[in-house]
């Protein structure tokens, strides 16, 4: 398929509304915000630790596309609030690795179930094959996106998600 100005307007401008309704009026991630005082951006950063384990600030900043001199003062922020954990790599002692405390994975699962939460109140108003549909254009964007951007599967386990209901 060639790629016409006028698709690559129709992709541009449903991913630049899409992704605002969800993110604003079905997780509501606003309120999440307002009430534990933490932006997406560091939410992000304890999703990627506590699903791929301790890493680099580069490779974490590499999974958010954000530069990492710009991750120091996020990672600072955490650290300090007791979500995250710093040590020395004992192959490298020049890198730093970041580690989720158990502070953090409580953050993370209270975010997933006020996720959870939020959608199913929106999910409710579909019907079983429209919400079926929406697991698989989801499930399918997932692989598409991942596959423009050259990364690798999310996390081990990920198998589930090639079951429907």
């Amino acid at each position: 398929m060639q790629i016409t100005q006028e698709l690559l307007n129709q992709i541009a401008d449903n991913i630049l509304s899409i992704f605002p309704m969800l993110t604003k009026n079905v997780l509501k991630k606003d309120e999440f915000t307002e009430k534990y005082g933490l932006s997406p951006r560091f939410i992000h950063i304890l999703h990627i630790l506590d699903d791929f384990g301790p890493m680099s600030i580069s490779e974490i900043s590499k999974r958010l596309s954000i530069l990492a001199p710009n991750m120091t003062p996020l990672i600072d922020k955490l650290i300090s609030e007791g979500y995250v954990k710093r040590s020395q790599d004992e192959s490298d002692r020049r890198v730093s690795i970041i580690e989720i405390t158990q502070k953090g994975k409580e953050l993370t699962y209270l975010h997933t179930q006020w996720v959870n939460h939020n959608l199913k109140k929106h999910l409710q108003k579909l019907s079983d094959d429209e919400i079926e549909e929406l697991w698989y254009v989801l499930k399918r964007l997932k692989k598409l996106v991942m596959k423009m951007i050259g990364s690798s599967p999310q996390k081990e386990g990920d198998a589930k998600d090639d079951k429907a209901f």
